[in-house]
């Protein structure tokens, strides 16, 4: 990770706060590092009985920052990760990494983004000292669904390798210098819900969309945005349940679509939006009651208007004679007369 992530922390001892273990026992370094990420076989390399190994380790609810060398050159076959997807960035040295049928050699230039349902296997070199961002898989899969608006037909899967010198890479070196940073630092932030919640949600989506995986086309170039028949159908619900407090996220729920694409379709389809048009059936169903006689006599304006939704009275005058081209007291006495 990097030359560009060294210089952004001003080559600053990263995590140094936060020493998870230093041992020489390997055995040790197995068992340690594998309650952090998951069980793994690890084999020194070249001979030997001994490593140098430290970790760090910052965990961020669903999220953790991690840093970690061997001092040796070491095998590793932790099989499948199944509930965390892991992306490994070399500060200095490389390593081969396999995951399913890809392989690479990850360097400072050459980051690995490891899919969670295929095997890994890696050699690290003497001399790979690694950041590590560990994410967690669920965290990961409702994110992507909630972008697509639907649930997902397949696990992601991304490419393993990911360059550090390209736009792509450059943005997630940022994003994860940023919360280095933060880290060191201990920004109150990090101690709030709401603030972790926003920085899982940026991360994840960041890697989302600029690591290539079998989902990225789908959250960067959505084919058309909503189909006729989904607006037909939210139209005919608003049109059944006007009286009911409906919200956006019901709207979509019915039609089975994000919020965001049912805004789109909306727009595309009737340039208007799904809750202006809630707003105009309502407003319809306002001068019905009106222009009714006996409703009319029988509810005052202000009681009709409430009724359907209109509690700024003001606005809802305004918003009347803009549409109908009269104050709605007057359509009321019309009706009486």
């Amino acid at each position: 990770m990097t030359r560009a992530l060294m210089t952004t922390l001003g080559e600053c001892d990263m995590l140094s706060g936060h020493s998870l273990f230093q041992t020489r026992d390997p055995e040790e370094a197995r068992d340690r590092v594998g309650a952090v990420f998951c069980p793994h076989e690890l084999k020194i390399v070249g001979g030997g009985h001994q490593v140098a190994a430290g970790m760090r380790h910052a965990p961020l609810r669903r999220i953790s920052l991690n840093r970690l060398a061997y001092g040796q050159t070491v095998e590793i076959d932790a099989g499948r990760l199944d509930s965390f997807v892991l992306v490994m960035m070399p500060l200095a040295g490389h390593a081969d990494v396999s995951c399913g049928a890809q392989s690479i050699r990850a360097s400072p230039d050459l980051a690995s983004v490891v899919t969670p349902t295929q095997n890994l296997t890696q050699t690290l070199f003497v001399g790979c000292d690694q950041i590590m961002v560990r994410i967690d898989r669920a965290l990961l899969e409702t994110t992507c669904a909630q972008h697509l608006g639907r649930p997902l037909r397949e696990p992601v899967e991304f490419a393993l390798g990911m360059e550090m010198s390209a736009a792509a890479g450059m943005s997630w070196q940022s994003l994860v210098a940023y919360l280095v940073a933060e880290v060191e630092r201990g920004a109150p932030t990090l101690g709030s819900g709401l603030a972790i919640a926003q920085i899982e949600h940026l991360l994840v989506t960041t890697l989302l969309t600029v690591q290539p995986n079998n989902y990225r086309d789908a959250l960067l170039n959505p084919s058309q945005p909503i189909a006729p028949r989904h607006v037909r159908r939210v139209e005919e619900f608003i049109q059944a349940h006007a009286d009911r407090e409906l919200t956006i996220g019901d709207l979509a729920a019915h039609a089975k679509v994000s919020t965001s694409a049912l805004f789109a379709g909306f727009r595309e389809f009737r340039n208007t939006t799904p809750m202006a048009y809630l707003k105009s059936v309502r407003m319809q169903r306002v001068r019905d009651e009106l222009q009714s006689a006996p409703s009319a006599a029988a509810a005052t304006v202000t009681s009709i208007a409430m009724r359907w939704g209109f509690h700024h009275l003001g606005h809802f005058a305004a918003d009347y004679k803009n549409r109908f081209g009269e104050c709605p007291s007057r359509t009321r006495e019309r009706a009486l007369a």
